[in-house]
Formats: C-alpha cells, structure tokens, sequence
C-alpha cells in the first residue's frame, strides 16, 4: 500500500471517528451542550443533514440510519481532504 492511500484511510478513518464520538455523546449518553454542536458542525458538516430529518430521528432506528450516513459522508469528506494532502505533498512526476 502506498504512502498516498494510507493518508487517506487514515484520514477518513479519522473522519469516521469524529462522527462516532460525537454521535455517543449526543445520542447514547444524551449530553446536550452549545459547545459541543458548535465542535460537532466544526468538525463533522454533514451533521448538519440531521436537521432536515429531525421527526426521523426521534426513533431510535431511525437516528441509528441517520447517524451512519452522517458518519459515511464525513468519512468521505475527510478522505478527499487527505487526498487534496497527499496529492500536494507527494506529486507525480
């Protein structure tokens, strides 16, 4: 594997993770704090699809279904971030 793809699993791991974290603290743990949705749309904008479907996530499958989207597509927003990465920091001849 190249040094190029693991910056960029790493990053959309990473990208993954934040959305977890926040996801437990938010959903499972049930801490509501304006600071903690201030870092949540800093550092994970696809939180922001939540909004639209509120009324889905007031059951618990339905906040399951939206909070793994959430996580895939800040997932993939973090992967083509380490790709614009390795992109300019190891360029091809």
């Amino acid at each position: 594997m190249s040094k190029q793809w693991k910056l960029i699993g790493s990053c959309a791991a990473f990208g993954l993770l934040i959305a977890v974290f926040f996801f437990i603290f938010v959903g499972i743990l049930g801490i509501v704090d304006g600071t903690l949705y201030t870092a949540m749309l800093v550092l994970c904008p696809p939180s922001l699809l939540a909004i639209p479907f509120s009324e889905a996530m007031r059951d618990k499958s339905g906040f399951y279904v939206i909070c793994l989207l959430i996580g895939f597509l800040n997932s993939g927003l973090y992967a083509l971030i380490g790709a614009a990465i390795a992109g300019q920091l190891w360029k091809s001849d």
